[in-house]
């Protein structure tokens, strides 16, 4: 390396050398402080200072400005690198999605009164039509038994006004009775039907608030934590009146949302029949959880937005999964990822070799003479481990995979070419064994039990046979002469209508 240097100024180190080799160094160990600083002080002393000095900053600027660049230039650095072509590589882009539940029912009351059971476990399994929660039966068992008296009454008012009527037909016929009585008779038995019309009505709207004691499930699902404490006094129309909710788990929905870029490459794809699919609705989408595990099931994307979010420049997606061991729940956070979608004509670079400076990402590439210069580039998305370059670089061009922190421009490499990496293939899912056990909190096991919490056995309402609609005789038509109206509805002959508290 020092023959490389002016000859005066190997001449110049040379004295330097010689000099401090035969100074007597013995001779400094009796010197005090005072005495160095009244030697620095001496105007003869200032002089072999700065030269000395001089000395120290031309070895230094020597060292960087003179000897590191000459080593660079003429000495070559040893790096791997590769040769770049252009490559159609699987599109991987990770998509943030959330699962959703096809059907989310919240749970009211259809009737205000005070909640007595709950007939389920939080939590747990329910099929549609379990029973959820049961309300104080006592007071709608009254209603409904009042309403039965009413009809009886009604009917017993019917059955007078229509053999009045009968007996009044033939005598006003006669001219034994004026036409008013006739009329007023005729009114009367309108009346009395309507009257039973009503009275028929009223029972079954009794019975209808009797049944909606009994909260039902109308899905099945899921079903979360009670809402309402037990003996709580519940309103319809209230916001108390929720009591839990209900999710359905299989299928489960998944949204997500893919950019305007994305969906251009998609549509592109889908024109050039590159794709396994005629539309979007037809490709496959993998789940991602968030422990990094790949959700055993492939769904596809079943409904896509029509318009774009002027805010965020995307477009909702909704992709639907089997979920028969309901691993996906409400809420969860997902990542999505479409099957099928590739990128053309982009270049592939180990992550280790793009760098990254207030200009951008940029790689070192090697020209003809073996000499590196930084180069630009426009890094997409991943494909494994390395970058897909989509723009700033040429095929065959060899870019610096090692040592790329020791580079500099016009740097002199040695250049050993490794093999390119190959693109990777999209991950697939592998479904679980037929044979697998399902989940207990899924379809394949039933969890029913009985609850009665934060309740005295003391206050359990008495049991109640279960009310029965009135059973009605074939009924007897009402002989009408031609000048009278048809009635509306038959008369019955008999009524039975045994009362729920006979049975008790």
């Amino acid at each position: 390396m020092i023959k490389f240097l002016p000859a005066a100024l190997i001449s110049r180190f040379r004295h330097l050398i010689d000099s401090v080799r035969h100074f007597d160094w013995s001779s400094l160990k009796h010197l005090s402080k005072d005495d160095v600083l009244t030697a620095l002080k001496n105007p003869r002393w200032h002089k072999p200072i700065a030269i000395i000095f001089g000395i120290l900053v031309a070895i230094h600027v020597i060292k960087n400005d003179v000897i590191a660049p000459y080593m660079k230039a003429h000495f070559a650095l040893s790096i791997d690198a590769i040769e770049v072509h252009p490559l159609t590589v699987p599109l991987e882009s990770q998509l943030v999605g959330q699962t959703r539940s096809p059907q989310s029912v919240a749970i009211y009351t259809r009737v205000s009164g005070f909640l007595d059971k709950q007939v389920y476990q939080e939590g747990s399994w329910v099929n549609a039509g379990d029973i959820l929660f049961e309300m104080d039966k006592r007071p709608f068992v009254v209603q409904l038994d009042a309403a039965k008296a009413a009809l009886v009454s009604q009917e017993a008012s019917l059955r007078t006004a229509t053999l009045t009527l009968n007996r009044i037909k033939p005598l006003a016929a006669a001219k034994a009775l004026s036409q008013q009585d006739l009329d007023t008779a005729t009114g009367n038995f309108l009346r009395a039907q309507a009257g039973v019309d009503q009275a028929r009505a009223n029972v079954e709207s009794a019975q209808l608030n009797l049944e909606y004691c009994t909260i039902r499930s109308p899905i099945s699902g899921l079903a979360s934590v009670r809402k309402q404490a037990l003996g709580t006094y519940l309103q319809t129309g209230s916001p108390n009146s929720e009591l839990t909710v209900v999710n359905q788990m299989d299928p489960m929905w998944v949204y997500f949302s893919v950019s305007e870029d994305q969906m251009l490459n998609v549509n592109r794809l889908l024109e050039q029949k590159q794709l396994n699919a005629t539309s979007l609705t037809d490709l496959d989408v993998t789940l991602t959880m968030s422990d990094h595990t790949l959700y055993p099931y492939t769904g596809k994307i079943g409904f896509a937005d029509v318009l774009y979010n002027v805010d965020t420049g995307t477009r909702l997606m909704r992709a639907v999964f089997p979920n028969p061991n309901s691993v996906l729940q409400q809420g969860q956070f997902v990542t999505a990822t479409i099957i099928g979608l590739v990128q053309q004509n982009v270049y592939l670079v180990p992550q280790a070799a793009v760098q990254q400076s207030n200009q951008g990402a940029y790689v070192w590439v090697v020209d003809p003479e073996n000499r590196v210069h930084s180069r630009t580039v426009i890094p997409g998305y991943w494909n494994g481990p390395n970058w897909v370059i989509n723009a700033g670089l040429n095929p065959g061009e060899r870019v610096v995979i090692s040592n790329v922190l020791r580079m500099s421009p016009n740097q002199l490499v040695k250049t050993n070419l490794v093999k390119a990496p190959a693109p990777q293939p999209v991950r697939l899912p592998t479904p679980p064994a037929e044979n697998q056990k399902p989940n207990p909190y899924g379809p394949g096991a039933q969890i029913k039990s009985e609850i009665n919490q934060a309740q005295d056995p003391k206050q359990q309402p008495m049991p109640v046979a279960p009310p029965t609609a009135p059973k009605l005789l074939p009924p007897k038509e009402v002989p009408v002469s031609p000048g009278m109206p048809a009635a509306p509805s038959p008369v019955p002959e008999t009524l039975q209508a045994p009362s729920p508290r006979a049975a008790q």
